[in-house]
């Protein structure tokens, strides 16, 4: 049911937002629209292992294949109203990997908090070029993002997750963060933003956002929006408010049709680029369940000899 309700949402918001986007993706060069899907997909690969270095510094290491069924599948429960759906459902596939349900959930926060400082600090190196389109924008990221610096550092990090655990009545953490791993999520996260900058660029160099001063603007653009996007929670993956971020950061250079176009095409690429991401990872599941179940049957047939004592044969 939970599946079904995800699959509705998302054929919803793409139906809904179809009319409007497909002029705009006519008039775009199809290698334009290709490589901007597969930036995204980096990004995606780029936040899979974002949440997977905040969940081995918790403890619990997995590896990247289980990462991404848990991360990119658990993901698109974001497309259903209220933010913490891909929380849920990434606790309960974590479940599924001896994963504890609080860690998969407080990695999903860790990480969540860490990608936001990143996006935060690009949104700085991108003021000189967004101050025009918002001036309100420049204000929040300047009083925010020294903030967000402070709350990454691993020992103020580690308390305030402390805090959280305790008032949850969760277990508390047997180690607190550390550098490394803070670094770890922090690089990964900016990676992913990078990378979903280059993919709204493409969409844009042609009308909207020319050069490198367009790429830069996209990229802090697009990291502002999808993050405050994450923090409209009633609104199922954002929709509308990242749309009016990208929008505004694009007026400059185009009329507001042309810029509403673009952050809407980005979407729907956005959209498929999950829907990809979600079944390659579940198809690396498939295969690797596939493979467990054939390995008792060769297993029957093929003589095993185990030497030592305390082996596993």
């Amino acid at each position: 049911m939970f599946v079904a309700a995800v699959v509705v949402a998302i054929v919803y918001t793409t139906a809904r937002l179809w009319p409007d986007v497909q002029h705009t993706l006519a008039s775009l060069a199809w290698p334009a629209l290709l490589v901007s899907l597969l930036a995204v997909l980096a990004g995606l690969g780029a936040q899979t292992m974002a949440w997977r270095a905040a969940l081995t510094d918790l403890g619990h290491r997995v590896g990247v294949s289980t990462a991404a069924q848990i991360y990119l599948i658990g993901l698109l429960a974001k497309y259903l109203p209220g933010s913490l759906w891909s929380f849920v459902l990434q606790m309960e596939l974590g479940k599924r990997a001896n994963v504890s349900r609080s860690r998969a959930f407080l990695a999903g926060m860790v990480a969540l908090a860490l990608s936001t400082t990143a996006a935060l600090v690009l949104g700085v190196f991108g003021l000189p070029v967004l101050f025009k389109a918002g001036p309100l924008i420049t204000v929040l990221v300047l009083t925010l993002a020294p903030v967000a610096l402070v709350c990454a550092h691993p020992r103020v990090l580690t308390w305030l997750t402390q805090r959280f655990l305790a008032v949850t009545r969760r277990p508390a953490l047997e180690t607190p963060f550390t550098w490394r791993g803070v670094g770890l999520v922090t690089g990964w996260s900016a990676i992913a933003w990078v990378c979903f900058g280059v993919h709204l660029w493409l969409l844009a160099n042609a009308a909207a956002a020319p050069g490198f001063g367009g790429l830069v603007r996209c990229v802090a653009a697009f990291a502002l929006a999808l993050t405050a996007g994450i923090f409209a929670f009633l609104s199922p993956s954002g929709l509308g408010v990242r749309e009016a971020i990208i929008t505004a950061a694009l007026l400059p250079y185009t009329s507001p049709g042309v810029a509403l176009g673009i952050a809407l095409a980005s979407r729907v690429i956005f959209t498929v680029g999950d829907l990809v991401a979600a079944g390659l990872a579940a198809l690396s599941g498939l295969r690797a369940r596939s493979a467990r179940r054939a390995a008792p049957a060769d297993q029957a047939t093929v003589p095993v000899v185990v030497s030592g004592g305390g082996g596993e044969g």
